[in-house]
């Protein structure tokens, strides 16, 4: 570990006035020609010296400041009961630290438990004007137990730093690297060629840092994805820590990793984070969790703009290509720099088990002093909404945050929303302002998300009771309450009880078919009667000639069910009668019509249904019961379309069918043609899934895996392979996916009787393929928490392992969206 400092602090005080040129507006002058434009200068700018006052580099110039705690007005102290001198005035919050200098705050375990509060209390005490400040929790307080598990996280997309430039002046760019592990990485950074250099004191470690900075380029595992808390921790934890930045996640539905989410940093000796701002000029916090330290130079809030005036006076190529090209992230401008130019900074050592806060619009840059591991995210105050609207954004890249603040002006500032709509809201800006901890808006909002979250939580209730699906947001609200969900027998539940509510309507339907076919037979006989009364009293020959059109005319008023029992007036005729059972046959062509639309059941019908009348007719008996089988198929496969409901039930069908055909296993059949269709492949039986063999030869070279992953070839160990050829055949216990375990990279020695994919071990039980549109099959994890089938991995030439011998995980970040639409 690098040596430690008696003082955390080094103080730049505003700088004297100067007989010059106002330093702010100082800039090099311009070169000649457009293509010597960032090119830095060997010899300084012609600007007069800034006295050494302005910034001093001794350990001892600034102790800590440690803000004394809040007190309480009820037990402070009264005036002395005859004393002369008046009680001295309250300074106001804008008034204090008016050095802008790093703050140093060590709360108690009481004050600790509240962050919003204690952010709060921070800028009471003038913590933001300096844009930094560091805290240090409680004695005793971890936020995780044991660090032992660590080394076989992989860092997936680690970056080599490449830095050009001269004269306190450079230029970082990022050069992505193969994936690697914390155990490779910690073994890379405390190697020889990337290890901390020997030094006397941190002076002397700084001064060997720009020195050398452009030699050597380390690796940095920045930007990976998650966290390392212990799940129990609930203060300061960075994963969840209840800001209003939260907003975004619960009204826009919005996540944005490393913004509202956590990122992990892997560190090494001169790996570096250039001068920038937060996204959106946010509040973020960062915690050193083990590790060498890292040092921090920050700009006051106040300053930010000089800063911004230098640079582009340094780098006028990318100013000019970029008004925010600081959002780059890939500037690097020494302290010395700073110091000639009087931009007022302070520098700060963060060691092991500490907390950085950096307020809105905050500068900051620094670096490693060794192999570390830290945690980052973002979160936001009130304060920060103006900040948030004014927040400069790159124009010239795509992937740059931004985050709308429609939601945060609308919820928050209501009275403006409309000027702000726009245009026409005036913002200034006061950086001495301390944040409040809430305000009448936010409380309106936060009364309104209790009242839906109780309402999202008694409809997720209710609809567990009656076994319904659950939404995502279902979901998510019952595990905040602790309720424990298991998925799978959920899922079962929910798909035997749409069957029994199925097959309760289409017997309701089949009742009321017969109840109207019974009725229509009562009707039709009486009919035929009352005709057969009224034809004993009248002449045939004289009604002869009417009796063709009445008959036509009744049945198709009765067709439309618009005939009336006292409107029949029929004549009867010998040639024309009809006897009830020969009506009772004519009448049900019309139901016979509707059941081809599966109105009425063919599965159970009760007696007298019209199927008992369609077997009359001179077909098949046995073609409906095929065409049933038939729609029971096709029912079962639609739903393994992504354009269709999720259907676990459906998904695990479909991989114990696939699993009963050569060479019976999910992968190995993009390779295996079918020249036959298979019958009834969704009818698969533990008899037969017993008779399937343990063992069979993979289709898939492993080449597929190991291409574009630069890892041609991988250690025998790897493969899974025996001798003859063959590898085991795994097949998962919660959705019956089977698969080599060469072909999902599996250790055979690792596997119990009871094997789940990686899938079903995750508990997703309705993820879907990126890369395509069927759900069911073999799927392995991508770099950016989504699922691909290791089937369309290796068929998608962008697709890559990134760890070829687990198979896992994925990255896909180089996948066209024009192949996406194929």
């Amino acid at each position: 570990m690098a040596t430690e400092m008696s003082m955390d602090t080094v103080l730049a005080p505003d700088p004297a006035p100067l007989s010059g040129p106002h330093p702010a507006s100082a800039s090099p002058p311009a070169l000649g020609t457009s293509e010597a434009q960032d090119q830095i200068y060997s010899q300084e700018p012609a600007i007069p010296e800034i006295p050494d006052t302005a910034l001093t580099s001794e350990p001892d110039a600034a102790p800590d400041h440690i803000p004394a705690p809040p007190m309480n007005p009820d037990k402070a102290p009264g005036p002395v009961p005859g004393s002369e001198l008046p009680p001295a005035p309250l300074l106001p919050d804008s008034a204090k630290n008016p050095s802008c200098k790093i703050m140093t705050f060590r709360p108690t375990m009481e004050e600790f438990k509240d962050f919003a509060k204690y952010i709060v209390y921070m800028e009471s005490q003038g913590a933001h004007r300096a844009g930094l400040a560091k805290v240090i929790p409680p004695e005793g307080w971890k936020p995780r137990r044991c660090y032992d598990t660590i080394e076989a996280m992989v860092i997936p997309a680690p970056i080599m730093q490449v830095v050009t430039g001269q004269s306190g002046l450079f230029t970082q760019y990022n050069i992505q690297k193969k994936s690697m592990t914390v155990g490779e990485y910690r073994k890379l950074a405390n190697s020889k060629k990337y290890c901390t250099p020997r030094h006397k004191d941190f002076d002397d470690l700084e001064r060997k840092y720009w020195k050398n900075l452009t030699f050597v380029s380390p690796i940095y595992g920045a930007d990976v994805s998650g966290s390392i808390y212990d799940e129990d921790i609930q203060e300061w934890n960075i994963g969840r820590l209840n800001t209003l930045l939260d907003m975004v996640e619960q009204e826009c539905g919005i996540v944005i990793e490393g913004v509202n989410t956590p990122y992990m940093y892997f560190g090494m000796w001169k790996t570096t984070f250039a001068w920038h701002t937060e996204d959106m000029d946010l509040y973020s916090i960062n915690y050193l969790h083990f590790g060498q330290s890292k040092s921090w130079y920050a700009v006051p809030p106040e300053h930010g703009k000089r800063l911004e005036r230098l640079a582009q006076g340094f780098f006028p190529g990318s100013s000019q290509g970029c008004d925010a090209f600081l959002r780059h992230k890939m500037t690097l401008i020494s302290p010395s720099i700073l110091k000639k130019y009087g931009i007022p900074f302070d520098r700060i050592t963060q060691n092991e088990g500490e907390f950085m806060v950096t307020f809105p619009y905050g500068y900051h840059a620094g670096f490693n002093h060794g192999f570390n591991c830290a945690e980052s995210t973002n979160f936001a105050t009130l304060r920060w909404v103006d900040y948030g609207k004014m927040a400069t954004q790159c124009t010239c890249r795509k992937d740059m945050v931004k985050i709308s603040m429609d939601v945060f002006v609308r919820c928050l500032q209501p009275d403006r929303y409309e000027l702000w709509k726009q245009g026409k809201d005036i913002t200034v800006l006061d950086h001495l302002k301390a944040t409040g901890l809430s305000c009448p808006e936010l409380e309106r909002w936060r009364e309104q998300r209790v009242s839906h979250r109780a309402n999202l939580l008694r409809r997720a209730m209710q609809k567990m009771k009656q076994l319904r699906r659950l939404k995502l947001e279902d979901v998510k609200v019952l595990a905040e309450e602790g309720i424990e969900l298991n998925a799978v027998e959920y899922q079962r539940q929910v798909e035997e009880r749409e069957a029994q509510r199925r097959l309760h309507r289409e017997e309701r339907l089949a009742k009321e078919a017969m109840m109207t076919l019974e009725a229509m037979e009562r009707e039709e006989q009486e009919a035929a009667e009352a005709a057969a009364r009224a034809a004993e009293n009248t002449d045939i020959e004289e009604q002869e000639p009417e009796a063709k059109p009445q008959i036509l005319e009744a049945f198709a008023q009765f067709a439309s069910s618009s005939i009336k029992k006292s409107e029949i007036n029929m004549v009867r005729r010998p040639e024309l009668e009809v006897s009830a059972p020969q009506a009772c046959y004519s009448k049900v062509k019309m139901p016979t019509e509707v059941k081809k639309s599966r109105r009425h059941p063919l599965s159970k019908p009760p007696m007298r249904s019209p199927l008992s009348i369609l077997k009359q007719e001179p077909t098949s008996d046995k073609e409906p019961s095929s065409l049933t089988q038939l729609d029971s198929d096709m029912k079962k496969q639609e739903h393994l379309w992504q354009n269709h409901s999720p259907n676990f039930l459906s998904e695990k069908a479909f991989n114990a069918a696939v699993a009963a055909l050569q060479p019976h296993c999910a992968v190995c059949s993009l390779f295996c043609p079918y020249p036959e269709p298979h019958k009834d492949s969704f009818a698969g039986s533990e008899t037969q899934r017993s008779s399937l063999p343990r063992r069979t030869r993979p289709l898939v070279p492993e080449m597929c895996f190991s291409v574009g992953a630069s890892n041609t070839e991988p250690p025998p160990t790897n493969y899974h392979i025996g001798e003859d050829g063959t590898s085991p055949l795994l097949c998962c216990s919660s959705c019956n996916m089977q698969v080599h375990a060469s072909c999902y990279g599996v250790k055979t020695d690792s596997v119990r009787e009871s094997w789940t994919c990686t899938r079903c071990a995750a508990g997703a039980w309705t993820v879907e393929c990126c890369l395509c549109n069927l759900r069911g099959g073999a799927l392995k994890s991508t770099i950016d928490n989504r699922w691909v089938h290791v089937i369309c991995a290796i068929a998608v030439p962008e697709a890559r392992f990134v760890n070829a011998n687990d198979r896992e995980p994925v990255d896909v970040s180089a996948v066209p969206d024009t192949r996406k639409n194929l």
